[in-house]
């Protein structure tokens, strides 16, 4: 029996590991559809690809001084997603040392944001054990081996560009991420260069943070004044002041859509830092 589980792992393993390198032109989707039939999956049910990523925190985080090698733990690991990812036709498998990837079925009528509470339970389970974190990213749904090739691609992206730009959160849906995607696609020359002439000034300033997350909240809020203050928790007179000063700077309205745009892309590019790793 341990071994009959350990070569449905392995043969698993493989089929994600091939399913997150698919390429059309090497190899033929329908060889990767018969072996997934073969293992009791099919690929044609609608899912969504997850990825999870598990680490060691810093020293002075762990509890009690121990730390746990996440290797070391790794059936564990998996044990701990597949009870929440518990779907005959899930399939989770690990696809590297503290990375584990599931290809999640989603029912007819689970709720849109369904696979991001599940992916909270997961972390927060993760949480609670000795030394570890655990954070997911999170692709869009897909029918084809092609679309989970795309959605596994996007949650890895994911995963990534939601660790820098909103460190706080566990769980990063791609469909929250699409325009920093987008950017993290563009070299890394274009992007200073998007900043240097958009928003050089602002950078110059000692509250370009606070400056900088003004421009964004006043973005993602539709350019509206109370829900803009509501998500920087201050109030609205702090708001328009930062607006003010921001367009004194730039010597353009912020009121404007187009230099709204500019200036929030310009932000972004900020938060994602120096070259892609």
């Amino acid at each position: 029996m341990l071994r009959s589980r350990l070569l449905a792992e392995r043969a698993a393993e493989k089929l994600l590991t091939d399913i997150a390198a698919y390429d059309p032109l090497v190899v033929e989707g329908d060889l990767l559809l018969f072996r997934a039939a073969d293992l009791g999956f099919d690929l044609r049910l609608r899912r969504v690809a997850v990825a999870f990523e598990v680490t060691v925190p810093d020293p002075g985080a762990r509890r009690g001084g121990r730390a746990r090698d996440v290797a070391l733990v790794r059936s564990e690991l998996l044990r701990t997603v597949r009870d929440v990812f518990a779907d005959p036709q899930d399939i989770v498998a690990g696809t590297a040392p503290g990375w584990i990837g599931v290809l999640h079925r989603l029912p007819a009528r689970a709720p849109a944001d369904a696979p991001a509470a599940d992916c909270r339970r997961v972390t927060d389970v993760i949480a609670a054990q000795d030394g570890l974190t655990a954070r997911a990213g999170i692709g869009e749904p897909a029918t084809s081996v092609g679309g989970l090739h795309d959605s596994y691609q996007d949650a890895c992206d994911a995963l990534r560009l939601g660790a820098r730009v909103d460190g706080g959160s566990t769980v990063h849906p791609i469909g929250d991420l699409r325009v920093h995607q987008l950017l993290a696609a563009v070299s890394q020359s274009v992007r200073t260069r998007l900043l240097d002439l958009t928003a050089a000034r602002l950078r110059e300033q000692p509250d370009w943070p606070v400056l900088r997350d003004t421009i964004t909240a006043w973005c993602e809020s539709g350019f509206n004044l109370v829900r803009a203050s509501a998500a920087l928790h201050i109030h609205r007179n702090t708001v328009v002041y930062r607006m003010n000063k921001i367009e004194q700077l730039t010597g353009r309205p912020l009121r404007e859509h187009r230099t709204a745009m500019a200036l929030y892309l310009a932000c972004l590019a900020d938060r994602l830092g120096g070259p892609d790793r």
